[in-house]
């Protein structure tokens, strides 16, 4: 198995190129690409600039793998909705261009959605996918999330059996899955859900908390059990890549919990570069150690 981890790591740090410069740097040689800057996805230049990047991760023996499609848009919001159907599907068109075989799509919720509704509403949704994902080849990955995020009296895709039987409803054959071990980890254990994912599962997402928050931290640093991760991926075969989604590496994610405002001098507000680095390199050994304790770990 082998190692990957997101740009969103060094997002707020520089370019696109700098990331991968960065990660490559931290020992990674596979990169998940999150597309945060949703003007990028509008520019009449994105084709040449995905492939100038493409092109530089090349030059230094690296490659993207998985995509991480725009959200923040809910896709069942029908004022909104044009809008992320128009982005998103410009994103798998960059994965087309970029050779990356996968992007993560999320699913919509609303109060008081019934399993029913959720079905023929998100269908709806993923079926306005569908045309470029056939034109281009691109798998779309449905991704897990918690209880804890969706609205009051909400159906919701929160364990492997639900994605898998959404996906089977779905019945579309570049509609698959991820697995998020953080989201996992705040309804219980995943083992059983990895399970019933079996060959559905097409990616990952790992990274931890303690159970009651999505803080995206250092795997070790929370409760989620990477045996049980590991145990499940072993018994199904999994095939793809162990994917981190930390995210800024320390301290918790911009907008979730911000850190606490200070009037005065704030030259410790942010985490230098050289110590995201540092949290980088420790990053792919703790992966290498998870692999390599399976014997599983490919370079």
């Amino acid at each position: 198995m082998r190692l990957a981890t997101t740009t969103g790591d060094f997002c707020d740090y520089g370019t696109w190129e700098d990331c991968v410069r960065w990660i490559h740097d931290a020992g990674f040689r596979y990169i998940d690409f999150g597309v945060a800057n949703r003007e990028f996805l509008r520019d009449d230049g994105w084709a040449d600039r995905a492939k100038r990047l493409n092109d530089y991760a090349q030059s230094l023996d690296m490659r993207f793998i998985q995509m991480h499609s725009p959200d923040g848009i809910n896709p069942l919001d029908p004022v909104r909705q044009d809008d992320l159907v128009a982005i998103t599907n410009r994103s798998i068109e960059i994965c087309a261009v970029m050779g990356i075989p996968q992007t993560v799509v999320h699913f919509g919720t609303r109060p008081g959605l019934t399993k029913e509704a959720f079905y023929k509403e998100n269908l709806a949704f993923y079926r306005r996918l569908f045309p470029t994902m056939e034109k281009t080849g691109v798998n779309v990955l449905v991704e897990n999330s918690p209880r804890k995020h969706a609205p009051p009296d909400c159906y919701c895709l929160s364990t492997g059996e639900e994605l898998a039987d959404f996906l089977r409803y779905a019945n579309h054959p570049l509609l698959h899955a991820l697995w998020d071990a953080g989201h996992g980890n705040l309804d219980g254990p995943q083992y059983e859900s990895i399970l019933a994912l079996g060959k559905e599962l097409y990616g990952l997402h790992v990274h931890d908390n303690n159970g009651w928050a999505d803080e995206h931290t250092i795997p070790f640093s929370g409760t989620v059990s990477l045996d049980g991760l590991m145990h499940g991926l072993l018994d199904i075969g999994y095939q793809g890549y162990f994917t981190f989604e930390v995210l800024r590496l320390l301290g918790y994610k911009n907008g979730q919990a911000p850190r606490r405002k200070f009037e005065g001098d704030r030259r410790l507000r942010h985490p230098t570069v050289e110590l995201q680095m540092a949290a980088e390199k420790l990053l792919y050994e703790i992966g290498k150690h998870c692999l390599t304790a399976y014997d599983v770990f490919e370079e």
